[in-house]
Formats: structure tokens, C-alpha cells, sequence
């Protein structure tokens, strides 16, 4: 039987937010406070992750996504080392690392597809796409979970869906294999979330944050010697951009999540912007105006979805 660590979460990056604002005079202040918080890091978490795209087209593009993940998570665990040193043996005793191990098995293809897709299809594309992961999480945990769907998360996800399918456009265009590659992601990573979750019933941030990065380099060691290619000073560039960003993107990620969800969720959606200016700016994609359209309806039902649970979270539902 797993027990739970009582000292797990004390050292958790960024502190739970319990106040509710009827229950005491400063309580508005602190949910207003919580509100801004939470979007800020979100903001800055997304501006992470879009630069790690922006990376892997500019610097990255000659060399194997095997090789540029297991780098990735190589460098980005020996980045965190210094500031979670006490996580690192942690890892390995852990009562819980078995499904650590599972997370970063299941992380780790999902970042080898993400960074397939990346390469090969616009990246207002990508992130539009990537925003189903909570509608796959939202499944996840009624299948695996025991949560209730209710009514008003069926109808989210199903416009959800309706908005992918204007991304898509099936039957208008062939399906390429960047755009297959971003739809195995998203429910990859929403896999990965719900373990997270899970996990943080029994671990604190930075052994989880950790155990990803040791557990997927460990896994991509092998697959990234079989391809191996000589790294050129413009790889390097684009290897050790994506690590800082990523790395920070998660810790910023991690922040977020401390405020409501729906704020956070909110957040998601300057992503969006930043990918479009970045595509439009380094690589000449101007997004496609049922992409935009597509990318603001998925975004609006994960919205509603994570505002949704931010309420029956605090009724007790």
C-alpha cells in the first residue's frame, strides 16, 4: 500500500491557494491576487513553450528528434539539479517512482510526436491542435478517475471537437503525417497530467518536475545512440534554447496551476498569438482563417471545461 509522504508538499513550487472570498475580509483580495498570478505564469509558461518550437525550427531541423529530446531532457535534468538536488534521490526511492517511471515512458513519446509535428506543420497549427489535451484529460479522468460527466463537459467536449475538425478539414485536404503526429500528442500529454496528478497526492513539485526529465532521457538514451548524428554549433544553439525554455516553461507551468484553473486555462490562449507572430515573422505561415477559427473554439471549450471544474471544485462537487 502506497503511503502518502507528510512532508511531500511542503517544499511544492508555489503555494496551494485555499482562500475563499466568503470566508473572510481579505478574501476577494487574495482571489483577485490568485486570478493574476495564475494568468501571469501561464502567460509566461506558453511564451516558454512557443519559443521551444520557434527552437526546433530554427536550429534543429537536420538533427533526429530522438537525439533532440533525449538532449533535451539530459541537459534539462543537470539544469535542475543544483535547485532540486534533495529531489534527485528522492526519485529512485520513492514508493511511487513505478508511475513516475509510466509518466515519463508516456511523456516522453508524446514529446518525440510533438517535436515530429513541429517540423512539418505550421505552428499556429500545432498549438491549436495541442489544446485538446484537457478535453482527452477531461476523458482520461471519468474513464480512469471516477469523476462525473455531467452535461455542460459533454458539450464542451463535443464543440471541442467540432472546433479540431475545422482545423483538420477532413475530406478537403490529405491528412499529413506532422498533423497525425500532433494528435497522438495531445492525449499523450493529457496522460501525463492526469498521472501528475495523481502523483502530487504523494510527492512535491520538484521530485515530479525531476523524475520527468531523468526518466525520459533515461528511456531516449538508447533509441538517440541508434540515430546519432554529429552535433553542429547551430544544433547546440537550439538544444540548449529549448532546454532553458522547456525547463523554465515547466516551472512557470507548475506556478500556474498553484491559482484558479480557469485562469490558467485563460492564459493559453496569448500561446496562440505568440505562435502566429512567430510563424508569420521567421517563417512566412500565415495561419489559415479556419485555423484561427478552429484554434479559438477548442480554446473556448477548454476554457469553459477548466472554469467548469474551478466551480464544482469549490461546491464539493
Amino acid at each position: 500500500m502506497i503511503k502518502r509522504d507528510r512532508n511531500s508538499k511542503r517544499d511544492d513550487i508555489g503555494a496551494d491557494i485555499n482562500g475563499d472570498a466568503n470566508m473572510n475580509p481579505a478574501g476577494s483580495a487574495v482571489g483577485a491576487r490568485a486570478v493574476r498570478l495564475a494568468l501571469g505564469w501561464m502567460v509566461i509558461s506558453c511564451l516558454m513553450f512557443a519559443l521551444v518550437m520557434v527552437s526546433i525550427r530554427l536550429f534543429l531541423v537536420d538533427l533526429p528528434s530522438e537525439q533532440t529530446v533525449f538532449l533535451r531532457y539530459a541537459i534539462g535534468a543537470l539544469m535542475l539539479l543544483p535547485l532540486m538536488w534533495r529531489a534527485a534521490g528522492r526519485v529512485f526511492t520513492s514508493p511511487v517512482r513505478g508511475l513516475m517511471a509510466v509518466r515519463a515512458l508516456l511523456h516522453g513519446l508524446g514529446v518525440y510526436s510533438w517535436f515530429f509535428g513541429v517540423l512539418r506543420i505550421p505552428l499556429a497549427e500545432v498549438n491549436a491542435m495541442l489544446n485538446l489535451g484537457p478535453v482527452y484529460a477531461t476523458l482520461g479522468a471519468v474513464l480512469f478517475m471516477g469523476e462525473k460527466l455531467r452535461i455542460r463537459r459533454i458539450a464542451a467536449i463535443f464543440v471541442s471537437f467540432i472546433g479540431a475538425l475545422i482545423i483538420i478539414k477532413p475530406g478537403f485536404a490529405e491528412i499529413s503525417l506532422g498533423t497525425i503526429a500532433i494528435l497522438i500528442t495531445a492525449p499523450m500529454f493529457a496522460g501525463s497530467d492526469l498521472i501528475a496528478k495523481r502523483l502530487k497526492e504523494f510527492e512535491n513539485d520538484r521530485t515530479i518536475i525531476f523524475s520527468l526529465s531523468v526518466g525520459i532521457a533515461a528511456f531516449m538514451m538508447v533509441p538517440a545512440i541508434g540515430v546519432w548524428q554529429p552535433i553542429s554549433t547551430t544544433n547546440w544553439i537550439g538544444i540548449m534554447a529549448i532546454s532553458v525554455a522547456a525547463t523554465l516553461g515547466h516551472i512557470t507551468l507548475m506556478r500556474s496551476f498553484s491559482g484558479p484553473m480557469w485562469a490558467a486555462q485563460t492564459g493559453k490562449y496569448m500561446q496562440l498569438l505568440f505562435l502566429v507572430l512567430f510563424g508569420i515573422a521567421l517563417f512566412d505561415e500565415i495561419p489559415a482563417i479556419s485555423t484561427l477559427i478552429g484554434a479559438l473554439v477548442v480554446l473556448a471549450a477548454v476554457t469553459y471545461i477548466a472554469f467548469r471544474e474551478g466551480r464544482n471544485r469549490a461546491a464539493g462537487a
